[in-house]
């Protein structure tokens, strides 16, 4: 018998059983391959729906919601966070302690987060927990230094807790991080403390730039602490410090508000001498007018002229047609109207009884109406006591004098003069047209007076 016959069916059968074995055996070990890999995924698909929920719980403001996404994700301090913020705005006294120890959880999961620390402090100070609060802010200021945010919050509890050499302290980290902080700053020490020394010699100090001094001194005035104003006011000048006339342009207007004149024109001379700015002296006598000839911008505050925009009137402080100097007023009446404009101001302080001339150079192009523009002064306290003005400019005319004298009344120390246009009263009554005003000015009448000048 040939041996090779025997092997070769032998062979074949086993080929065959192979054949089909190995997909059986690779099916099982596919199923088994494949449930493998399924358990870790069902589990990240479980823990990503877990956190979605808890997320989606943690954002509610229904404490008990709140209460199950930390249930769900107790590891998560955001939630203990909301919670507490929560509980905390119920104001609700019997619940202080529980938003205090949700606050406490949230940083003692993350000591590092100063938004934590923040809430905890907020709520110590609602529960009466003075220590722990003071503790808690000055920990979220120390987390983060560079955020006024934390240096105020620290503020606000000191000056609430009566601390104020570490409100002060505080309040200087803040207004070395927002320097446009001070008029909350004085707000906060003058509400919480009542004393004005503890702003201008604690928080400020001699070395207070000038025009720091002058916003709390704005602040004075605009609260009617006239007299605290002044006081402060007297020491600088007996430093002789020299102060910027911008400065004080905010502080004299609220002088001026307040009825204040004397005060108010004694700050501006002082500025105004100080830095050199006072007019021209003709004659011995000096122009009481400021910035008469517009040669300067405009700072539209305390004694300096104020404008503003109106209506068909374009108006220009710098116009290079000028009578003398490089600058001059101008107004274009764009479209022509009856109407009684003024198109600038100043208030000018006066002697009482005094003669004073009032002058200016004028020009024009083609002003329609008869009612043209011109100087006006009146009494702000009592117009009936004192309204005069200048002859009004009409038609086309070169540069030209216009002048007139008034006298102050026995009362009158400050003047408001204007750049004015009357309504017409006959045909022509609407205005159009251009006109120059330059070199105002207002001196006394007698010599002999003029060194009386407040």
């Amino acid at each position: 018998m040939n041996s090779d016959l025997d092997v070769r069916p032998r062979l074949r059968r086993g080929l065959w059983c192979a054949a089909y074995e190995i997909p059986l055996g690779s099916r099982l070990y596919s199923l088994i391959f494949l449930f493998v890999l399924a358990i870790p995924i069902f589990l990240l698909v479980l823990q990503t729906t877990r956190v979605v929920l808890a997320q989606s719980w943690g954002n509610s403001l229904d404490p008990a919601t709140i209460q199950r996404a930390i249930a769900l994700d107790p590891a998560n301090p955001d939630f203990h966070f909301a919670l507490g913020k929560i509980i905390l705005l119920n104001a609700q006294l019997n619940t202080q302690a529980a938003a205090e120890q949700e606050f406490r959880e949230a940083a003692s999961m993350n000591p590092y987060s100063a938004i934590y620390w923040s809430g905890l402090g907020k709520a110590c100070y609602s529960s009466g927990n003075q220590p722990c609060a003071d503790a808690a802010f000055l920990r979220a200021q120390q987390l983060a230094p560079t955020k006024p945010q934390f240096a105020w919050e620290a503020a606000v509890n000191d000056v609430v807790s009566n601390q104020s050499t570490a409100a002060v302290e505080q309040l200087r980290t803040f207004l070395r991080l927002q320097p446009d902080g001070l008029n909350q700053t004085f707000q906060l020490l003058m509400k919480g403390f009542g004393d004005p020394n503890i702003v201008w010699r604690d928080l400020l100090g001699p070395s207070a730039e000038v025009a720091v001094k002058f916003q709390f001194l704005d602040y004075l005035a605009a609260n009617n602490d006239f007299e605290s104003a002044a006081a402060y006011w007297a020491q600088m000048t007996a430093k002789k410090a020299v102060v910027p006339l911008a400065a004080v342009g905010a502080y004299v207007d609220k002088l001026l508000a307040g009825g204040s004149y004397r005060e108010a024109s004694l700050v501006w001379r002082y500025a105004v001498d100080g830095n050199e700015l006072a007019s021209q002296k003709v004659g011995g006598e000096r122009n009481l007018v400021f910035n008469g000839g517009f040669e300067r911008d405009l700072l539209t505050a305390g004694l300096d002229w104020h404008s503003w925009q109106q209506p068909y009137i374009n108006q220009n402080f710098a116009d290079r047609a000028a009578h003398s100097g490089v600058r001059a007023f101008r107004a274009d009446f764009t479209v022509p109207q009856n109407s009684d404009f003024e198109l600038a101001y100043q208030l000018v302080p006066v002697i009482p009884n005094q003669t004073y001339q009032l002058s200016a150079y004028v020009r024009s192009q083609a002003i329609t109406s008869d009612s043209g523009p011109r100087l006006r002064v009146l009494d702000p306290q009592c117009n009936a006591c004192l309204d005069i003005a200048t002859q009004g400019t009409s038609g086309t005319t070169e540069w030209h004098q216009v002048a007139t004298e008034f006298t102050a009344g026995p009362t009158t120390d400050m003047i408001r003069l204007s750049i004015w246009r009357p309504r017409g009263r006959s045909y022509p009554m609407d205005i159009g047209g251009q006109v120059w005003f330059d070199d105002v000015s207002i001196r006394p009448v007698s010599a002999a007076t003029a060194g009386q000048e407040r």
